[in-house]
């Protein structure tokens, strides 16, 4: 929901958003310091002050900075002061799940940084800790210092397969696991391939647009969706609620992000969860090879 760099924070849009949320039966969001560099955390903050209904707050501290922001870095005395300020911007007196953004590659132990958010447990700043972007031997490395509460991770039908068999392991762990991206950046949404590169239009340096979106790439991207499209009929559904029902199904997973900046669309995504696919999942399964990420250059 931005702001971007030199645009006004659109308040009321947010609190839409998180009123239709709270009245679909989302009962948490998911933020990040790194966002917007911490004005995605102020907006979130001050809309949270209008919204009716309480909501549980995920949030993350980063190693640096990135395309999409900045980041405090992950030294102790750096997490700490990362937790309380995003305290402050969130108006909140505890965050409810806070995870680490990415690994970090500046030499900082991971030992130090995952005891530093143990401390913030434990000093009753954080209810729940975890990792996003981790591989799944530096998640049980942590899990056997201080157990792993949540790690969040990409997944759908035609990107970031090779994390299914991790999201299982971390189901079997007792860690929750939520999944971004169920909709691959908006190819799953029902969209059109050329709908969605204009949506992306400036991003076609990004990993996620050359393995989505790029030619050859993109017509399996296409194959892949007009395969839902009967099976979203048949149950009585959208494609973009199949693609996200179809995450939901997996081994390990918990639950899904899908950002929007409508309140209509968050009614939609949320719907997701009641739909039935025990008699569809081996016809879905199927589609999966038609995907992008089976091109002969693999």
């Amino acid at each position: 929901m931005g702001p971007e760099e030199g645009a006004e924070p659109e308040v009321d849009r947010a609190v839409a958003v998180l009123e239709a949320s709270v009245a679909a039966g989302v009962n948490w969001l998911d933020t990040s310091e790194n966002y917007c560099e911490t004005r995605n955390e102020s907006l979130i903050g001050e809309a949270l002050q209008r919204t009716d209904g309480d909501l549980l707050v995920s949030t993350k501290v980063a190693p640096g900075r990135s395309g999409s922001g900045g980041g405090s870095g992950f030294r102790r005395e750096d997490v700490h002061a990362a937790c309380r300020a995003s305290l402050r911007r969130l108006g909140r007196e505890q965050i409810d799940i806070y995870l680490l953004h990415w690994p970090d590659d500046t030499g900082v132990p991971l030992e130090e940084t995952w005891g530093a958010m143990a401390e913030l447990v434990t000093a009753g700043l954080v209810r729940a800790i975890g990792l996003s972007n981790y591989s799944i031997e530096n998640v049980e490395r942590c899990h056997n210092e201080r157990p792993v509460d949540v790690v969040q991770d990409g997944l759908s039908l035609i990107d970031y397969l090779e994390a299914r068999e991790s999201i299982a392991r971390c189901g079997e762990l007792g860690i929750a696991v939520v999944i971004y991206e169920p909709l691959a950046s908006g190819v799953l949404s029902g969209k059109t391939i050329e709908e969605v590169r204009e949506i992306w239009k400036g991003w076609e340096d990004m990993g996620f647009y050359k393995r989505l979106l790029t030619e050859g790439r993109a017509k399996r991207s296409a194959d892949v969706v007009e395969g839902l499209r009967p099976i979203a009929e048949r149950l009585g559904a959208s494609v973009a609620q199949l693609a996200i029902a179809w995450v939901l199904h997996q081994p390990g997973v918990t639950a899904v992000l899908g950002g929007s900046r409508d309140g209509r669309h968050v009614h939609e995504n949320a719907n997701a969860s009641r739909l039935d696919l025990t008699a569809s999942l081996d016809e879905l399964e199927r589609l999966i090879p038609l995907g992008p990420a089976f091109t002969p250059e693999g």
